[in-house]
């Protein structure tokens, strides 16, 4: 059985076979770089669309809290507008009593 007898290769070939690896590298590199920017981009998509959904969401619950509040100044000067109608209302039917009283006698 025979093996090649390896020859030395000279300083040309050398050069040439370095320049195709380091190309076939940054091919290789090249590849690999637009899968990660690829998924990179898909990351930072995603990270946008979070902090979006958060800020929506936070915007939401603040509107809702306000008009919450709103309701519930409603119904406390509602409330207090009825107490101060109960209020007239008994008045007038005290001096209505009154009234009717002075005049029986």
């Amino acid at each position: 059985m025979c093996f090649p007898i390896k020859r030395k290769l000279t300083e040309k070939e050398l050069k040439e076979k370095e320049k195709r690896r380091k190309a076939k590298e940054k091919e290789k590199e090249r590849k690999e770089g637009g899968k990660n920017a690829r998924e990179k981009d898909k990351r930072k998509r995603e990270e946008s669309e979070r902090k979006e959904r958060e800020e929506r969401r936070r915007r939401e619950d603040k509107e809702k809290e306000k008009m919450w509040e709103e309701e519930e100044m409603k119904r406390k000067k509602e409330k207090e507008k009825r107490k101060h109608e109960e209020l007239k209302r008994k008045e007038r039917e005290k001096k209505e009593k009154l009234k009717h009283r002075t005049t029986k006698k």
